[in-house]
């Protein structure tokens, strides 16, 4: 195994659990080639733990084990890995199982989310009884077999007859290829007949197309928040900003609303908004394409009931910032003054670099702009289905706030 020595004074989040190790904070490597093991150790010698490294990444190490926890998952060598892999995944299952995944109205949902599941480089969705795998790093992808392996050995309730690896963006950074492929069947299929899934999402049904899709095939983190929107819409006029393939017009109309409108720029998005509306008999369900900005400037004040905004990150990197934090503010201020009285306003953000408290400050000054009062009637982030460890503040990217409008 190779060995990494780490700077002054830059062992102490490594020590206390955090998972990724930046390559500025490294004194001394030994190691031989990018995704092999590493020993890491703090400049006075003391061990932290053992991860892979890949020099391609800014990211240098991702730790699979620390020392804290080596009683329990022992790893010296790589013959130790794909039983660390194994038992990762099954502690995943288990845990979503615990919290009632899957169940009879929800068979959509993330079974392994890379760091907060000790699998730091690959998350892996379940729609129905396909399981999606996704490598954001060389050091899970060069262990995929273990990985396939893990799922495979799964209880038979929860485990996958079909494994498809969906391609991340960050695979040529990485230094490795990815693509939308089959990775394994449990009886044999035609060429194309696993990039369509079925799944549903608290009764709610979804067709997802694999090989076109956004992530994984879904966006599964806003899964609770759309049930409490649709909760919420009974009765009322929805607007759905950014719908993207309808998630939240689709819940509201579950629960009972009058009629639900969905905006977004892709075409194929909307196609399949239509598609899903249709395979659940929705009838009051309609799409606009649409820049999200433009259609609200032309919207009628205080023409729906429920709205809710839930656009794409407008901030990748910290020079991002400000810009985006004025351009939610005045998303913001336009959405509230399509909220009738009364009404409710969803909005979200999905940039790490936004926190609750900054999205919090954008839309009471997006509040006072239109002259509209405004309360906190919830904040979530990811659901339970996401976990993230309490050192690693990068994995806590969603922020959801839903308001009430006077």
């Amino acid at each position: 195994m190779g060995k990494i020595v780490l700077k002054t004074n830059r062992a102490n989040p490594v020590m206390h659990g955090h998972p990724w190790i930046y390559s500025g904070a490294i004194a001394s490597i030994q190691v031989e080639a990018p995704g092999d093991l590493v020993e890491v150790f703090g400049d006075k010698g003391d061990f932290l733990g053992v991860g892979y490294h890949n020099p391609n990444s800014q990211i240098a190490v991702r730790m699979l084990v620390f020392a804290f926890e080596q009683g329990t998952y022992f790893v010296k060598s790589e013959e130790d890995v794909p039983g660390l892999i194994a038992r990762r995944i099954l502690k995943a299952a288990e845990c979503r199982q615990r919290q009632g995944l899957p169940s009879a109205m929800t068979d959509a949902f993330r079974l392994v989310n890379s760091e907060g599941d000790g699998l730091p480089g690959i998350n892996i969705d379940m729609y129905g009884r396909t399981a999606v795998v996704q490598f954001t790093t060389l050091g899970l992808k060069q262990r995929q077999d273990a990985v396939i392996a893990g799922l495979l050995a799964l209880p038979l309730e929860i485990r996958p007859s079909k494994i498809v690896e969906c391609p991340a963006k960050y695979a040529s950074t990485e230094g490795f290829s990815a693509q939308n492929l089959l990775l394994h069947a449990s009886e044999e299929l035609k060429e194309d007949d696993w990039s369509m899934v079925r799944c549903q999402e608290a009764g709610v049904l979804w067709d997802v197309e694999l090989r076109q899709s956004q992530k994984t095939g879904m966006f599964l983190d806003q899964r609770d928040n759309r049930i409490m929107v649709g909760k919420l819409s009974s009765g009322a006029k929805v607007l759905d900003v950014y719908s993207h393939a309808g998630g939240f017009a689709l819940s509201a109309l579950k629960q009972g609303a009058s009629e639900a409108t969905c905006v977004d720029s892709s075409k194929k998005a909307l196609l399949q908004a239509n598609h899903n509306a249709a395979i659940n008999g929705f009838e009051k369900f309609s799409t606009v394409e649409s820049d999200a900005f433009r259609f609200l400037e032309l919207a009628s004040p205080r023409s729906y009931d429920v709205v809710v905004v839930d656009p794409p990150p407008f901030a990748s990197s910290q020079k991002d910032l400000e810009s985006a934090l004025k351009g939610y503010r005045r998303l913001n201020s336009l959405a509230l003054n399509v909220v009738s009285s009364g009404g409710i306003l969803a909005t979200a953000t999905c940039s790490q670099l936004i926190q609750s408290d900054m999205l919090e400050r954008v839309v009471a000054k997006a509040a006072k702009d239109m002259g509209r009062r405004v309360s906190i009637l919830a904040l979530h982030t990811q659901p339970m289905d996401h976990p993230v460890p309490p050192t690693f503040i990068e994995g806590r990217y969603l922020n959801f706030m839903l308001l009430s409008v006077d």
